[in-house]
């Protein structure tokens, strides 16, 4: 059996062209088992594309006069509601130790093949403000093959952990892509940074930092996530790798690598074992310190709790300056909690972090970080709540530090994480 023709109705706004190539495939069958997988995964796709509220096909005998008796032959109809092309959302959001209240407008199906445009600003507790534009499109109407432009402009203020605030503008262009590996996303980023408005009481090494900086980079995301969920995993495991290269214009040339790791098991009883660990390592190709905007931090109720946030690691006075490498790991035991056992987004939290963040020096040699970084590392456990929102994971954890280097700042006592990555 073959497919004649194939009739779309209500797509007053999705273009012929686009429609062509999800459907293309449908020809391609040969009985009547192809047509129906085909024409169900062509279903299916498009309702990936997130344009369409309803999608209904139906096959039926022939419509051409001349093929009635055509028992080979058959006819597919498909009605499609199309959704609304404009969005428009305000509200506030909490997550990764921010606050920050927004505004967003969404138009999907822009020019007719899916493509989505997005335009948002925020301001915040961290981020002082955040504008956005980004411009969205699937590739060969592909849903797993993504093209992507962004604008944007952000203020941030740093004050809570260093001296400093920092403005951030640039453009990025990106494109992703699913394999069976999981999640791909290549990049092209372009960031003109400034370090500003230090505080009276800045360090000197905060000081030496202010002033502008270019940075152009070339930027590789791997994602592997087989969890059930990624706020509370009861089973599964996760893998994240960002690769960075920068060096391709402006007054910044490094190598940026970070990797992350998580597992997660369970039983019957409602009883969850986690264990996650991450690293980082920023190398200078130009013989210069690294700059403050693109070191790592360390340590918060998110990350190595027990520790004021981004409180790991060099530091001078009240200022954290982050560093050059880091290692931390996480292993948290989750059970039910006494009078509330029958719901599973409450869990008692028992917890055992560690962590390290070391700088850099130019020309140091890979086996002197090695040491650095394994020599006395920052150990903290505890125990608390844990409560999973369906936007966010909440925790309330009271924490006790084990081991500390004598830059850390230590925040020995209860602490409050909302977010939605924790160590």
């Amino acid at each position: 059996m073959k497919v004649q023709k194939i009739t779309v109705r209500g797509t007053a706004k999705t273009r012929e062209s686009f429609m062509h190539r999800i459907l293309q495939p449908v020809f391609e069958a040969r009985s009547l088992h192809e047509v129906m997988g085909l024409s169900r995964q062509a279903a299916r796709r498009m309702e990936r594309f997130g344009i369409f509220d309803d999608i209904k096909v139906q096959l039926d005998s022939p419509s051409d006069p001349w093929l009635h008796d055509r028992k080979d032959r058959v006819d597919l109809g498909i009605w499609v509601k199309e959704g609304s092309r404009f969005q428009i959302r305000t509200g506030t959001e909490a997550g990764n130790a921010e606050a920050s209240m927004y505004g967003a407008m969404t138009v999907k199906n822009l020019f007719g093949g899916a493509e989505t445009l997005n335009t948002s600003m925020a301001f915040g507790t961290r981020t002082s403000s955040a504008f956005q534009f980004a411009l969205a499109t699937p590739i060969l109407a592909d849903p797993d093959k993504n093209l992507s432009f962004n604008l944007f402009s952000q203020s941030r203020n740093n004050t809570q952990w260093s001296s400093y605030e920092e403005d951030l503008r640039g453009g990025s262009l990106k494109y992703s892509t699913l394999s069976p590996l999981g999640y791909h996303e290549f990049a092209y980023e372009g960031h003109w940074r400034e370090v500003c408005r230090p505080s009276e009481k800045a360090s000197l090494s905060i000081r030496e930092q202010c002033g502008h900086s270019l940075k152009s980079a070339l930027t590789h995301m791997w994602i592997h996530d087989m969890r059930d969920e990624p706020l509370m995993p009861s089973t599964g495991h996760f893998v994240r790798v960002i690769q960075e290269y920068a060096g391709l214009g402006g007054d910044v040339n490094h190598l940026r690598q970070e990797v992350e790791a998580q597992i997660a098991r369970s039983n019957d009883a409602g009883y969850i074992v986690s264990a996650t660990v991450k690293s980082g390592y920023l190398h200078s190709l130009n013989g210069k310190k690294s700059k403050i905007s693109d070191r790592f931090f360390l340590g918060g109720p998110m990350s190595v709790r027990g520790f004021k946030s981004n409180g790991l690691g060099p530091r001078e006075g009240e200022d954290s300056l982050g560093g050059d490498a880091y290692m931390s790991a996480g292993l948290s035991l989750l059970t039910p909690f006494p009078g509330l056992a029958s719901r599973d987004s409450f869990k008692a939290h028992f917890f055992a972090n560690a962590g390290t963040l070391v700088g850099i020096e130019p020309g140091q040699s890979a086996l002197k970080t090695v040491e650095d970084l394994t020599k006395a590392p920052s150990v903290s456990v505890g125990a608390g709540i844990v409560y999973r929102h369906p936007q966010v994971r909440i925790e309330l954890n009271f924490a006790l530090p084990l081991m500390a280097t004598k830059t850390d700042a230590i925040s020995r006592g209860w602490q409050l994480g909302l977010g939605i990555s924790f160590l």
